[in-house]
């Protein structure tokens, strides 16, 4: 039997399990094939919906699922927190256990490293957890008047237009209760654009300008002084602030540095176009967890568990895996007002944005609810009998 492990039951884990469940699906009937998805959470978030949950958007009971309700029929869920990978080993290491595997995809997606920025942690406000989003929520309702600051501590980091939209969203929200004119929005980020892709970043600047909200550009955030409300950055300046939202610095997950298989942030390197690890035919890595300069977002996830998955499979079936992931890429930007914006982008194509407009809007409102039905393939829970 050959045995094929996921650890991370996120949007890419889940993603990538199921495919596998239905590339493969006559070998698990046959029982020549296994397929495990090790979670050390039960529930299953729609990251994407921690944006909405503070403008009242999205329910917070609609952000989140049971992992197993997530998964075809015949995949195994092991609920526990993996201690170490071993690669050469072929080994994924529990608490009390040892799990063997003939191929492996690591789907640990990021985490955050707060102590990067002293003071980030207990002084500013983020959507980057379902706690997170739920504590922003009621900070947002009882927001009267004054300053917020709004911006990005380092890079790379997940959901690339996230505080873009945070800005939009706000000035939306202000507005519509009739006291944006007492609130002041301040946009920060690292670099001298508003947004990586740096072709679309005047769009984002002339969006911005048109709804009065301020840019500090090359802002690099050092610490946050809480007795004085700054934000203070290693050139000196600061940025006053009332509520401060800040996308804190990312890394790889813990378990990845404590196997030894990512660099010094913990991301693992992996062929941009195979997706498999370094020196490991067998091993793979997809979204968040891996170093390719690529966004990191759920629709990148979800096209690179495609090609994993077909990969994995054509290797079973004997066969030469051809698939290649071709840095495939894509968000919906909201932008208030019922509006929406859209990027994509790829290796071959930088990012390109269609500007905002309703049906955008309307796409994200109906992409929120198809998420656990399309994206995710849970309908394949009836492939395997």
């Amino acid at each position: 039997m050959k045995s094929i492990v996921i650890v991370g039951g996120g949007s890419g884990g889940v993603s990538v399990a199921n495919h596998l469940a239905y590339n493969l699906r006559g070998e698990m009937r046959s029982g020549n094939v296994s397929i495990t998805v090790v979670e050390g959470s039960k529930s299953h978030y729609y990251q994407p919906g921690f944006l909405e949950i503070p403008f009242g958007m999205l329910e917070k009971d609609e952000t989140y699922r049971p992992v197993e309700k997530m998964l075809a029929r015949g995949i195994k869920l092991v609920n526990g927190m993996v201690k170490k990978i071993d690669l050469v080993g072929k080994k994924v290491h529990l608490d009390n256990r040892a799990i063997d595997y003939d191929f492996i995809v690591i789907a640990t997606g990021a985490s955050y490293n707060y102590d990067a920025v002293p003071g980030l942690r207990e002084n500013t406000e983020n959507m980057y957890s379902f706690q997170n989003a739920v504590d922003l929520e009621k900070k947002i309702s009882g927001f009267n008047g004054g300053n917020i600051a709004v911006g990005v501590s380092s890079l790379p980091y997940k959901c690339t237009p996230a505080p873009l939209e945070t800005v939009f969203l706000l000035d939306d929200y202000f507005r519509k209760r009739g006291i944006r004119d007492r609130v002041s929005i301040t946009y920060f980020f690292p670099l001298p654009i508003s947004f990586p892709g740096k072709d679309i970043a005047p769009a984002f600047d002339r969006m911005m300008k048109k709804r009065n909200i301020e840019e500090r550009l090359g802002f690099n955030i050092k610490s946050v002084d809480g007795a004085k409300k700054e934000l203070v950055s290693s050139g000196g300046d600061s940025i006053k602030y009332d509520l401060a939202i800040v996308v804190p610095p990312h890394r790889g997950a813990q378990v990845i540095l404590d196997s030894g298989i990512g660099d010094q942030d913990g991301w693992i390197p992996v062929d941009k176009f195979t997706l498999q690890i370094d020196s490991h035919d067998n091993a793979y890595a997809i979204g968040d967890s891996t170093n390719l300069m690529v966004s990191k977002a759920g629709s990148v996830a979800d096209a690179q568990a495609i090609v994993v998955s077909e990969r994995i499979a054509s290797s079973i079936h004997g066969d030469e895996p051809v698939q290649r992931y071709d840095g495939t890429g894509g968000a919906l930007v909201l932008t208030g007002s019922k509006k929406a914006a859209m990027v994509n982008s790829s290796y071959d194509r930088p990012p390109v944005m269609l500007e905002e407009n309703e049906s955008f809007y309307w796409l994200k409102l109906i992409y929120n609810r198809v998420y656990w039905t399309v994206t995710e393939k849970a309908v394949l829970s009836e492939v395997i009998q």
